[in-house]
């Protein structure tokens, strides 16, 4: 990890992808496993440090502002409490980072997400999401998240999983999504729900 201070960002591709029928984060997007282009989204995002919430990926791909590239290899973080979701790989992440330390967590299945709106996100200090998503969004970490983070997540009330709780009780603000940005924000389930992303690109 680096200094204090530092802005992280996190692709959640540790899910069962249980409706897609086979792992989501190695659907092939542009010629390269869709985890690797969201990586990479980050990167051109301005964000030079970039982890995986998953297993199997450390060792296959390394990130630059250019994109991922041979060489060092993206820092790939496992679940210590699985099965709560998003919450799961940011509670795992936050054992990772220091205090005063930010984190933009993105899930493996947007690829249309603009590089600008992660940009948008990246200039608040509070937790920010957009209008209507609750993913990307931009965490402090400090003691008030991580006890939120670890109060959430030994709940035995799946209600207390969901990432919109979280950032309420964090105070998080919502931006209006840019208009030309509605049609970008949409994420893969099924297979249909791929298929229709790839017509839409």
């Amino acid at each position: 990890m680096t200094a204090h201070g530092a802005l992280y960002g996190l692709v959640l591709a540790g899910g069962r992808s249980s409706r897609m029928g086979q792992d989501k984060s190695r659907l092939s997007w542009l010629g390269k496993p869709l985890y690797q282009h969201m990586a990479s989204l980050l990167a051109q995002a301005g964000i030079g440090n970039v982890l995986i919430s998953g297993s199997g990926f450390a060792g296959e791909v390394s990130v630059n502002e250019h994109g991922p590239t041979d060489g060092s290899a993206i820092e790939s973080i496992e679940d210590v409490v699985p099965g709560r979701g998003p919450l799961s790989g940011i509670h795992a992440t936050f054992q990772h980072l220091q205090d005063g330390d930010r984190l933009l967590v993105i899930p493996v299945d947007m690829p249309l997400v603009p590089a600008d709106a992660i940009r948008m996100l990246c200039d608040h200090q509070q937790p920010c999401c957009f209008e209507g998503f609750n993913l990307p969004v931009v965490l402090p970490v400090n003691a008030e998240s991580r006890q939120m983070v670890e109060k959430a997540i030994q709940s035995d009330n799946p209600k207390d999983y969901a990432l919109w709780r979280l950032h309420q009780q964090l105070g998080g603000e919502a931006m209006p999504l840019p208009f030309s940005m509605e049609d970008l924000f949409v994420n893969a389930n099924t297979p249909e729900d791929w298929r229709d992303l790839v017509d839409r690109f």
